[in-house]
C-alpha cells in the first residue's frame, strides 16, 4: 500500500496466565490518520521529520560532567550520561511526532474532559495541553485544552512531588507542570489520582503539532521511561485500581480501517489461528529490558539477502509509523533500489516503479513479513516516492557535545559551590535509584545490540499483545477484515 501527498507540497519542500475473553476486556477504539495528512505531516514541512537519534554515551569524568548531564534530561526520563551501577550506561532513542498515524479519545477531570491522544508504545507518560498553552505557545491554537477551573477533581502536584514537566522530542522540547486527575477511558473505566502532565510549552514541535489531529501522548511503555518514573502509569493505575483483569493490552491497526486497542486482554476474533491453536498461536518473546518494549530479533530479511543478524533488537512502537534501522542496514537496502539520499525529509527517493523486495523479520522463531508493495511513500502524482525504511541518527551524546561547545554552562559549572553540587549529586544518587528493579540495574537498551525502531508499518501486520506483568511481547497471525 502506498500513502500519498500532494505533489505540489512536495515540490515546495524540495525548494502471562490465560487472559480473560475480549468480553471481559476493555476495547478503545483508534482512528487510523487519513493517507494523504499523514504523508503531508512526514513530507510537507522542510526539516518535519527527525529520524530517532540512538545515543550510546560514554561514562562521565567528572563530578560536573555527571551533573550537567542531569540537567540535560533526554526523552523519556533517562540522563543521557548517567552511568548506572556496575558501570553500565544507558542507551536512550529520541524521536519524534511526525509520523505517528493513530488516536483515540481519553478523557480527564470531572467532568470528562475529552482528548484526542496517541496511544504510545514507545513512551510513559501522559500529558495534554493546557487553556495556557493558547497563549504562550504559537502552535496550540486548534488544540482541545485542558480547563482546570472546570474540574472538581484537579490537583497540582505539589513538592515532595515532581512540579515541573519537560520532555524532549526530536524537533524540540515539551513543557509544563504535573498535576493529579481523574482519567477516564472508553466512558466507564476510571482511574482516580493519576498523575499526568498540562503543558503549556509546546513549541519545540512546530508546525506539525498544529495541524495533527492528536492533542496529547498517553504512554504505555514501563514506568522508568517516565519523566517521574516514581508515579504510576495509566496502565498501571487500571491494573491496580481493578478496572482491568490483567496489565496487559494489544493492538489491532487497521491497514485501510482504524484499529483498537484492547485493554486487560486480548481480543481472540483477531487472531487467524486462534481457534484451532488456542494459547499456542501466539509467540511469545520475553524482552530485553522492561524499559521500551524492546525485544530480541533473529534476523531480518530483504528478499534473499540478510541485513541484519545477530545481536539485533525491535522496539515495538505505535508511536511511529516508519520502521528505523541502523545506517548500514538501510543503506544496504535503499543502495539496492537506486536510492537518493533526500535531506530535507531525511529518506530516500526511489523509482515510483521500482520492484521493492518483501521485509521479513524472524522474531522468535516466527517470521512476519512486510510485502514490497507496502514500503514506498508516494505522492498523488505518482512523481515522487520514497523508501519507507529510514536510517537511526547514530550521533555523539548531545549533552557532551553541548558541553564541549556551550563555554556559559562551562563557566556555570565552575563556579557552582559545594552546597549546590551536593544538592545535584544527590538527585543523580536518587535517579539511579529510580533505575533498578530491586538489585537489579535496568537499561533502556542494553549494550551491544544493534537496534530498530518497529513502528505501524509492521505491527498493521500482526496482531500485536503487550504483556506488563510477564515482561513479553506477543505475536499473532492476524485475521483480516
Amino acid at each position: 500500500m502506498t500513502n500519498i501527498i500532494s505533489s505540489s507540497a512536495f515540490l515546495a519542500l524540495l525548494a502471562s496466565s490465560p487472559t480473560p475473553s475480549a468480553s471481559a476486556v476493555l476495547k478503545i477504539p483508534i482512528t487510523k490518520l487519513p493517507p494523504s495528512d499523514y504523508t503531508s505531516h512526514l513530507l510537507h514541512t522542510p526539516n518535519s521529520h527527525h529520524p530517532p537519534r540512538l545515543t550510546s554515551p560514554s561514562t562521565p569524568k567528572s563530578l560536573s560532567s555527571v551533573l550537567s548531564a542531569h540537567r540535560h534530561r533526554l526523552l523519556r526520563g533517562v540522563t543521557a550520561t548517567l552511568p548506572l551501577e556496575g558501570g553500565n550506561e544507558e542507551t536512550i532513542v529520541i524521536r519524534d511526532l511526525s509520523n505517528a498515524q493513530y488516536y483515540g479519545t481519553a478523557s480527564i477531570g470531572t467532568p470528562p474532559q475529552p482528548f484526542q491522544v496517541i496511544f504510545d508504545t514507545g513512551s510513559s507518560d501522559l500529558w495534554v495541553p493546557s487553556s495556557s498553552c493558547v497563549t504562550k505557545s504559537s502552535n496550540c491554537g486548534a488544540k482541545t485544552t485542558f480547563d482546570a477551573s472546570k474540574s472538581s477533581s484537579f490537583e497540582e502536584a505539589k513538592p515532595p512531588a515532581k512540579t515541573d514537566f519537560i520532555i524532549q522530542y526530536g524537533s524540540g522540547p515539551v513543557s509544563g507542570k504535573y498535576a493529579v486527575e481523574s482519567v477516564e477511558l472508553a466512558l466507564d473505566f476510571k482511574v482516580e489520582g493519576q498523575t499526568f502532565a498540562v503543558v503549556d510549552g509546546t513549541d519545540g514541535l512546530g508546525e506539525l503539532y498544529q495541524e495533527a489531529k492528536f492533542d496529547g501522548i498517553l504512554g504505555m511503555a514501563f514506568p522508568i521511561l517516565s519523566q517521574d518514573p516514581s508515579s504510576p502509569t495509566v496502565l498501571q493505575s487500571l491494573h491496580s485500581q481493578n478496572q482491568i483483569p490483567k496489565s496487559l493490552f494489544a493492538f489491532y491497526l487497521g491497514d485501510n480501517s482504524d484499529g483498537e486497542l484492547t485493554l486487560g486482554g486480548y481480543d481472540e476474533s483477531r487472531m487467524l489461528d486462534f481457534p484451532s491453536k488456542g494459547e499456542d498461536a501466539i509467540n511469545w518473546v520475553d524482552l530485553l529490558s522492561p524499559a521500551y518494549w524492546l525485544t530480541p530479533m533473529d534476523s531480518i530479511k530483504f528478499g534473499e539477502s540478510t541485513v541484519a543478524s545477530g545481536k539485533i533488537g525491535g522496539i515495538m512502537d505505535t508511536g511511529t509509523s516508519l520502521i528505523y534501522g541502523p545506517q548500514e542496514s538501510i543503506m544496504t537496502m535503499a543502495l539496492q533500489l537506486n536510492g537518493q539520499f533526500v535531506p530535507q525529509v531525511q529518506l530516500f527517493m526511489i523509482e515510483c516503479n521500482v520492484e521493492i523486495p518483501d521485509l521479513t523479520f524472524k522474531i522468535g522463531g516466527g517470521e512476519y513479513t512486510i510485502p514490497g508493495t507496502e514500503l514506498m511513500i508516494q505522492d498523488d502524482s505518482g512523481m515522487y516516492c520514497f523508501l519507507s525504511l529510514a536510517m537511526m541518527d547514530f550521533g555523539e551524546d548531545i549533552a557532551d557535545a553541548e558541553l564541549d561547545t556551550d563555554q556559559e554552562q562551562e563557566q556555570e559549572e565552575r563556579i557552582m559551590n559545594e552546597e549546590e553540587e551536593q544538592v545535584v549529586a544527590e538527585e543523580v544518587v536518587q535517579d539511579i535509584k529510580t533505575k533498578t528493579i530491586g538489585d537489579k540495574p535496568v537499561t533502556p537498551i542494553p549494550s551491544g545490540y544493534d537496534i530498530w525502531l518497529v513502528g505501524d508499518l509492521f505491527l498493521r501486520h500482526t496482531y500485536t499483545i503487550f504483556d506488563f506483568g510477564e515482561e513479553r511481547v506477543g505475536f499473532a497471525t492476524l485475521k483480516k477484515d
